[in-house]
């Protein structure tokens, strides 16, 4: 039996290169006042690339992030801990859990199907879209939305550039990610198909022939942070729908990998 393929058929991203986006064709005021800046983002880049796709509604919705939803974060926890001398707040709460961004998305565009979030750190990404990968083969969802989220605020800055840990500043200067992906089985329209998602340990072997995007050309481009292999998987998806074929080489932290491989529309 033959593999059923899987297509790119849209995504929209912001990237350090972007400014913040008009969310107003999505949002009321009243909503925007309510939501972080991410969360806003989550809004913009799904809304925009599902509308790219002619699709309403995702089958399935898979989301890569690193840390989740920092700003909420640290918000309930000053709060909890009495540093700013505020009360309690129950939408800081519920808004800072890692699926919140998911949840969120799903609600706003009435999917009632599948819904995961990966936080993997370096290969938080790698592993939805091999999840939403799986999703289209098995033939459980004909198309699924998959998404990478990373903010950035003061107070983690600093603490990354004093512990060292994850991203920190001699990498590259840090920066944000917002990308949404629709990963479909149809091919008409499609930017390129997803030939393969691979995820391990080192070693992972690597196939000739290919336009190679690694990590740290992302990071060369559009700063450090965990879910920055997303933009360039993007970056390969645009080669790809040229006639490139490309691969996507994420090697995080020279232990966790992953390998994405991204043909042309026809499968050349």
């Amino acid at each position: 039996m033959m593999e059923k393929k899987v297509y790119i058929k849209s995504f929209s991203r912001i990237s350090v290169l972007d400014g913040e986006p008009d969310c107003r064709a999505f949002l009321t005021p009243m909503e925007a006042r309510r939501m972080s800046r991410m969360m806003k983002r989550a809004v913009f880049v799904s809304m925009t690339a599902l509308q790219k796709a002619g699709i309403g509604s995702p089958d399935a919705i898979v989301t890569g992030t690193g840390l989740g939803c920092l700003e909420n974060t640290e918000a309930f926890l000053k709060s909890l801990t009495g540093v700013n001398d505020l009360p309690l707040r129950p939408t800081s709460f519920m808004q800072s859990t890692h699926n919140t961004i998911s949840s969120m998305i799903a609600i706003r565009t009435g999917c009632h199907g599948y819904n995961a979030t990966y936080s993997h750190l370096g290969t938080s990404f790698e592993s939805a879209m091999l999840d939403g990968l799986l999703q289209i083969r098995s033939g459980s969802a004909a198309n699924v939305l998959a998404c990478a989220f990373e903010e950035l605020t003061p107070d983690f800055s600093r603490m990354l550039e004093k512990t060292g840990f994850g991203p920190t500043v001699k990498d590259g200067r840090l920066s944000e990610t917002a990308v949404a992906m629709v990963l479909s089985s149809d091919p008409q329209n499609a930017i390129c198909e997803l030939s393969s998602v691979k995820l391990g340990r080192s070693g992972i072997p690597m196939p000739e022939g290919f336009r190679i995007i690694t990590r740290d050309d992302a990071i060369s481009s559009y700063g450090n942070n965990f879910s920055v292999s997303a933009l360039a998987v993007c970056d390969g998806a645009l080669a790809a729908a040229e006639g490139e074929k490309s691969l996507i080489y994420n090697n995080f932290s020279g232990y966790d990998q992953a390998l994405t491989i991204l043909l042309p529309p026809c499968g050349n």
